[in-house]
């Protein structure tokens, strides 16, 4: 009986392992945001170190627009074969689709995530010369002088909004809130002296901090950061905020177990590879790995929160 019971597991074990198989023909990434940003970089390096585990070729693709619904979109209406896959940051599918009506994608169950890639981070920043040397000093002057002062982010329903929302709300803070597309405006307004402060991501700015035209206030997550180990997080000095990002792989829901599970693997190894460790930590942001359940899982938590800081901004879509 035990040597039929082990003749069967051997006969089982060749198709179970034949069952993880790469995308037949070339796989494409989508990148749902503009070329050269941090997601198609990362997108494309990933790509570049696991290129030998894709006999048929990889392929990056940017699919901007519609605060990354539209290339999620692409994905979402792919094939589950491991043909189209994407690469993103959690707002696009945690904030996204609560705030827009008629996406092709409306919760994390609509997606199958693969894994995730890693973590990153805000600040909020000043001028160099401020008079402000910590973030107390900043918010003590802003509750002095309501209305006076104003603090850039990079548009509503973004990860830079929802921090400082959540800091004015905490703080009970009266601020003139300034959008702006991206760092490359809200940098230039900082510096011309247009806004008081703005909410900058990791990596951002970090020649202007060294020459000492850019401070860095405080931190929107729970822990200290290695490349800024002087600068408090918000939580340290009172105020629990912080919205942080995740980016990570997907594929369309039912995506097919055996590609999945290739895809993975593939992609898990490429975070391993030094060179890819050393790019991300040039980035400022940290390599956080977790499989598809662990990030589906992630989603969900971080869907349900921020449902309740929507609302409170005025920016949940009636459905």
């Amino acid at each position: 009986m035990k040597k039929l019971i082990v003749a069967a597991l051997f006969a089982v074990l060749p198709g179970m392992v034949g069952a993880q198989q790469a995308p037949r023909g070339t796989m494409t990434i989508v990148n749902p945001f503009t070329v050269s940003g941090l997601t198609d970089l990362v997108a494309r390096m990933v790509a570049e170190k696991a290129h030998a585990k894709f006999p048929d070729g990889v392929a990056v693709v940017s699919r901007p627009g519609g605060g990354g619904s539209i290339g999620i979109a692409s994905v979402v209406n792919a094939r589950p074969d491991g043909s189209s896959i994407g690469f993103t940051p959690t707002g696009a599918v945690v904030d996204a689709p609560q705030m827009m009506k008629g996406l092709a994608y409306k919760t994390p169950d609509d997606i199958d995530p693969i894994i995730n890639v890693f973590s990153s981070y805000q600040m909020l920043a000043v001028r160099g010369d401020a008079d402000w040397k910590t973030a107390q000093d900043f918010i003590k002057a802003v509750r002095q002088s309501p209305g006076k002062y104003s603090l850039g982010h990079t548009g509503n329903g973004t990860a830079s909004h929802l921090n400082m929302a959540q800091l004015v709300q905490a703080a009970k803070l009266n601020v003139l809130e300034v959008p702006y597309k991206g760092w490359a405006q809200s940098s230039v307004a900082l510096l011309g002296g247009h806004v008081d402060a703005i909410v900058i991501n990791a990596g951002e700015g970090r020649a202007l901090v060294d020459e000492g035209r850019l401070r860095i206030l405080g931190v929107f997550q729970a822990q200290r950061v290695p490349y800024h180990p002087d600068v408090p997080t918000f939580k340290e000095i009172g105020y629990d905020v912080g919205v942080g990002l995740k980016f990570f792989f997907f594929g369309p829901r039912n995506m097919d177990a055996g590609v999945k599970q290739y895809i993975h693997d593939a992609f898990k190894q490429a975070m391993q590879n030094d060179d890819f460790k050393k790019f991300i930590a040039s980035r400022e942001v940290e390599v956080d790995y977790m499989d598809g359940a662990q990030t589906k899982a992630m989603l969900w938590s971080e869907y349900k929160q921020h449902t309740q800081l929507l609302d409170s901004l005025g920016l949940l879509a009636k459905q």
